[in-house]
C-alpha cells in the first residue's frame, strides 16, 4: 500500500489542478499535490462519526429572494 501513496497523491494533485483550472485559477503541479495532501490529511483527521459541519439554509422571516 505504501507504494501506491505517491501515485494517489499525484492523482489527487491532478484532480485539484483540474478543478482550479476550471475556475481559471492556475496552479503548478507541486502546489496542487501539496493542497491535495493537506485536504486528504484533514479528511482523515476528522472523526468519521461526526456529520459534516453544515447549517441548514433557512431564509430569514420577511426576507425576499435575491433572484
Amino acid at each position: 500500500m505504501a507504494a501506491d501513496a505517491p501515485d494517489a497523491t499525484r492523482h489527487a494533485g491532478q484532480v485539484v489542478r483540474r478543478v482550479l483550472l476550471r475556475r481559471n485559477i492556475a496552479i503548478d503541479t507541486e502546489s496542487a499535490q501539496l493542497v491535495a495532501a493537506a485536504v486528504q490529511a484533514a479528511l482523515q483527521a476528522r472523526p468519521s462519526s461526526q456529520p459534516p459541519r453544515r447549517r441548514p439554509h433557512v431564509p430569514a422571516d420577511g426576507s425576499e429572494p435575491l433572484f
